[in-house]
Parts: C-alpha cells; structure tokens; sequence
C-alpha cells in the first residue's frame, strides 16, 4: 500500500524544468523524481577544522585575514540544539552576504580595511547569544582562483562549487582536495566545478576543500572554501524523502509578517510533511478562495524562499514584466509559490497545490547567481541512445528570447528582460498545471476541510478531459517520450527511428511539442504555456527534428516556428487556456489571430533556422497582435485596479495557521 501511494505522489508531481528553453538540446523535462538519497551512515573523516569560536552549543569557522577580491566565509555549527540566525555587518566597507539566516555566508572582500560581524543566536529554548567575529583585509595584485561559495546545505543533499579563474590565463591542471569533514565519496570534477553528494552525519558538520590550480604561464594558485552541513531530523516515509527530495534547512517566508508564515513553512516544502499532506484548504486555502484579484502582496505573502533575494526578484517581476497581470490571475490557483536554490527541475504538486521553482530563473547579479547549485538537471542524458533529438526555443523577432549570453566566469549582471523571459514560460507553464487541478470554476467549491491530495483524488482534473476528447494519436511518440523525459531504456526498433520516422509520427498529429507525450499534464501545460507566451508576449516557440549535426550546426530535418497555431490543433489549445484563463474571452477568436505557423528550411541547420520569413500577411497579424495586447494589457490593469480598490472595502477572512 506504501508503494502505491508513493507512486501515486509521484504522477501527481508535474516537473517541468528549471532553465530557459534556449539550450540547442533542450528535447524538454519529465516527471520522473531524482535519484534516491543515500541514507548510509558517515564513513572515515578527511581531518577536522579547528574553530575560530567555540562552547559548548556552538562552534564557528572562519577566517581573520583576506585578500582584496577575494571570496570568504564564515560558518556556525550547532552542537545540541536548535537555533535560528542572523548575520549582520557592524563596522568596516559594506559587504554583500545574500544568505544571512543560513548557517554559512560567503561573500567578496571588496576593500582593504578592517571588518565587523555580528552573529546573533537565538535558541530554541529561549536563551541567546552574540559574537563578534572580525577579520582585516589587505590589497592583492590579483586573486587568481576564487572557489565561489561558502555555503549550508542538509545532510544527505547535493552541493556544487565554482572557481572563478582569470580570463587572461588558462588552466592545465586543477586539483581537489578535501580538507575536513566525514569523507566524500566519488565526487564528480568537471572543469572548474566540484560536485559532491553529502552524506548523513549525526551532528551539524563542517566539511572544507582546497582547489590548487596550474596555470599554462607557470603561475599557480589556490583557494578554500567551508560548507556546513546541518543535521537534519526525516519523515523517512514523509512526502519529500520518500518520493527522492531533500529540503533546505533555510526555507522561511519572503514575509515574516505573512499571516500564511506558519502554513506555508509547515505544509508545502519540509523534511517531515507526512506521505498523505494533513494541511487542508481552512489551513491553506488556493489564493482564489480568498480573492478574485489577488495583489502582488498577496502573492508574496504566499511565497517561501531559500533566500531572501529571490522573493525580491520575483516581486520585481510581478511588478515590472507584461505578463505580470497573467500571473497574478494564474496564481490564484496555487496555494503557496517556493523558490530554492535546491529545486531542480521545477515542478508543480498537486499534493500540496503549490507551485516549486528553480532559482536559477530568477537571477539577475553574479553573487546573487553565486549562491545556486550547479548541479545539472538528472535528466540530461536521458535519450542519447536514440538516433535523433527534438530541440525547441522560444524566439522574439529572429532573435532568442531571452537574448542573453551570461557564462558565468564573466560575472555580468542580467538583463530583467532576461530574467523576465525565462520566468515567464516557466510559470505559464507550472500555472497551467495548478488551474487544470485546480481550475477557475471550481475554486468557491472546494470544501476548506478537504486537502489538495483528496480533492484531486475525488474529482480529477481537466487534463483527463482533454486525453478524453483530443488524444494524441501516435502511440510511437507517446512511447519514446519514456525514453526521452523518464529515462527508460529505449528498444531496439526505437533506437533504430530515423529523424525522418519521427517527422511522419509527429507532423500530422496534434502535439504542440515532443514533451506533450509524456503525460496528458503536459500537454495539457504546453497547450496553454505555448499560447500565452506568443499571445502575451508575442514570443514564438521553434521546435525541430534532429538528425547529427554538420559543422558547427545541427541537421534539421523537419521544424516549425508557431505550432500552437496550427488549425490542427486549435480544438485543443482553446480546449486548455479556456480553462486555464476563461477571463481572455473569446479564446478560438484570439488563437486564429495568432501569426500563422512558418516551416523551417531542411536545407540549413537549427541556428540558421533562427531567422524565418513570414508571409506579409504573417507580419501584419504579428503587428496587429502586439497592439492588441498592448491594449488587452491596458485594460486588464485598469480593471485590475479599479476591483482592487473594491476589494479593500471587503474583509477576508484568514484562516487561522
């Protein structure tokens, strides 16, 4: 019974990606969980590292001299009990540490001078303390390896590290060494990145590394940098570490003074949310049961982070992008927004109704970038046993969309179109999820004693309808999207599918991508997550078939810009964003406007099909629908303001957490 249910979770779990659509092989996601956590116990130890401060609760790391541009660290470790954390900077020129309730905070030294921390502890037991910790900094040449960053993570959680290597020098040997800590066994290198799976500990736990680099110059240098690890209590048969996930001790509310605070930090993203979710809809109900026209403080009331900079970053987007207005409406069908650094790929859950997203497509500065994980999504070798790929992207006027190129060595700020562009498909998508669960009609019926697990259980959801009336016929793709998106291994006639096979599968049915496959919840998304991005934003989705690659370019064999608005298919895109978002209006009027579907020419590879000539009367319905939404958009915010003024005169009542 344990093992149905837990299979059960994971179907209901739609992961959908964490990084834009742009990468040349991005084929899409699955929903398929991660690997499994190891639950073995601590092996020998590398050494141990001798604190700067130490009693009998606490012991703190770190450091009391450092170079001018370099990258530092301080980190507390507990000894018994719990303790919540604040770092603050008290004299010395102004750092820039954007994880300061976590355990360890890493930062860049950016003058010479002396320097202040303070370290406010406060236990769980009532009792407090406070430490100084200083350190001098002193001017440098240079600092030619910089290991970015000192960092926490939990036991049994994934880490990675980066060094930061000059650009006028090139490395011919880069070595790890681990310094301390239990010891870490089999991490990966790659480049100037380490890898590293954590193990369990008994106790919170300091491991440390050295990266010693030689230069083609005959120049050498190196660099440390400290993770903390924290003890961690499990649900072992929880709805997280059953189904392969392994949360952040550093979740909190982007508002501490949310009145969701406690809901949201209990219900939707811990270590110990039992395998059948307890919180119902009177704890924490969809924001559409509060409100028809939800503000950005009602979302972000909603919202839990792993750092406060990413609560900061999406409420600029809600604020600032033109789809900005779509997503307050989408929103309402979710009961809280998480973003962490440790989710990837993103995904929604209807066990919790909440959507989870990938921090990576919220960074807009390189020490805001520097506290993610590099880990690669799990998924990315699913399918390289099959002869050919399925690439897609979204384009905006014959140009990538995002347009950015941003490696990380560079260290270059992010544009917010950038950003904006990779939130947009991302939510789109992961919110045509929550409202094809949860959708519109529905919202005021739900019964507040129910949770998001059951009510599904008990009435399904759009996506099944949607199989139901307009199913995808071609049983050979449904079967290679397993292999594509949920790592199965492939057969011996699908290995043997040539690009041009799959063109004759795919071509003539009614898929708006290759993922749509993979599940009846995402092609259901995609529908509406394809339509919203070219009617909204007016960026247009390419996908193509692959077949090896010619120089510096990859074969086209067949490709298409604007699928979505295919007259194949226009049964079933109206089919989902209705239901997604009924306020649109007249959505088979809004699809027919949409510019028409364009074929790229099998004659040029993938990155010359980036330029596609449209039909004038193509061009003319692409300029007619930029000034449409640019009205639409006009008129929803009026609206919008206008029913929020309304809505300060009505009083909703908060459930009690």
């Amino acid at each position: 019974m344990k093992h149905a249910l837990l299979l059960l979770l994971t179907l209901l779990l739609c992961a959908c990606g964490g990084s834009d659509g742009n990468s040349a092989n991005n084929a899409g996601n699955n929903n398929a969980p991660p690997p499994s956590p190891n639950p073995s116990t601590p092996g020998s130890s590398a050494g141990q590292a001798t604190p700067i401060i130490e009693n009998a609760d606490i012991a703190i790391y770190g450091t009391s001299s450092a170079l001018v541009g370099e990258s530092i660290g301080f980190a507390v470790l507990s000894k018994a009990q719990a303790f919540e954390i604040s770092w603050e900077q008290t004299s010395g020129p102004a750092l820039s540490f954007l994880a300061n309730t976590s355990k360890a905070i890493g930062f860049d030294v950016p003058a010479p001078g002396d320097y202040s921390l303070e370290l406010v502890l406060r236990f769980d037991n009532g009792g407090q303390q406070r430490h100084t910790l200083d350190f001098s900094a002193s001017s440098a040449a240079d600092v030619s390896a910089n290991i970015r960053l000192d960092h926490a993570v939990t036991e049994l959680g994934k880490a990675s590290f980066h060094i930061q290597l000059p650009q006028d020098k090139t490395p011919t040997a880069i070595r790890w060494t681990q310094l301390s800590g239990p010891q870490i066994l089999s991490p990966s290198q790659q480049d100037a990145f380490l890898f590293i799976d954590i193990p369990a500990v008994s106790q919170d736990t300091l491991i440390e590394y050295r990266a010693d680099i030689d230069f083609d110059d005959g120049t050498t240098a190196s660099d440390r940098v400290l993770l903390a690890v924290s003890n961690t209590e499990f649900d072992t048969s929880g709805l997280f570490y059953a189904n392969n996930f392994i949360i952040s001790q550093d979740m909190h509310a982007y508002r501490a003074s949310s009145p969701f605070k406690d809901a949201i930090e209990s219900c939707v993203y811990n270590n110990l949310i039992p395998s059948r979710p307890t919180c119902n809809f009177e704890r924490l109900p969809l924001i559409g049961m509060m409100t028809d026209t939800p503000s950005v403080e009602d979302v972000l009331n909603r919202t839990l982070i792993s750092h406060q900079w990413m609560g900061d970053s999406f409420k600029e987007y809600l604020e600032r992008s033109e789809a900005g207005l779509d997503m307050l409406s989408l929103l309402r069908g979710v009961t809280a927004i998480v973003i962490s650094y440790d989710v990837r790929p993103s995904f929604y859950w209807s066990a919790t109704g909440a959507i989870y997203l990938d921090a990576n497509n919220f960074w807009q500065t390189p020490a805001q970038r520097d506290t993610l994980n590099d880990q690669a999504d799990f998924r990315r070798d699913f399918g390289n046993d099959l002869n050919f790929s399925v690439f897609w992207r979204y384009t905006k006027n014959n140009e990538y969309y995002p347009q950015g190129n941003y490696p990380k060595n560079e260290r270059i700020q992010r544009r917010f179109e950038d950003v904006e562009a990779s939130i947009s498909w991302l939510m789109y998508h992961e919110l045509a999820h929550a409202n094809d669960f949860f959708p519109p009609s529905r919202w005021q019926q739900i019964s507040r004693t129910t949770t998001p697990l059951a009510y599904f259980q008990a009435n399904g959801a759009n996506s099944d309808v949607l199989q139901r009336q307009y199913p995808l016929r071609s049983s050979e793709l449904h079967a290679l999207a397993q292999v594509s998106f949920a790592g199965q291994t492939p057969t011996a006639s699908q290995r043997n599918y040539t690009g041009t096979d799959i063109e004759g599968f795919f071509s003539p049915d009614r898929a708006s991508s290759y993922y749509s496959y993979l599940t009846e919840r995402e092609d259901f998304a995609t529908l509406a997550e394809r339509f919203l991005m070219l009617y909204r934003l007016g960026a247009e989705a390419d996908l193509a078939i692959i077949e090896g690659e010619q120089g510096n370019d990859f074969n086209v064999v067949w490709g298409q810009r604007n699928r979505i608005s295919d007259p194949d298919l226009a049964d079933r895109a109206a089919f989902a964003v209705a239901r997604v978002y009924p306020e649109l209006g007249n959505i088979p009027a809004l699809i027919d406007a949409l510019p028409s579907p364009i074929l790229m020419d099998p004659n040029k590879g993938w990155f010359e099909n980036l330029t596609l000539s449209a039909a004038q009367e193509t061009q003319d319905a692409i300029n007619e629908g930029q000034k449409r939404r640019a009205m639409d958009a006009a008129q929803m915010q009026a609206q919008a303001l206008k029913d929020q003024q309304q809505a300060h005169t009505i009083k909703l009542r908060v459930p009690e957490p």
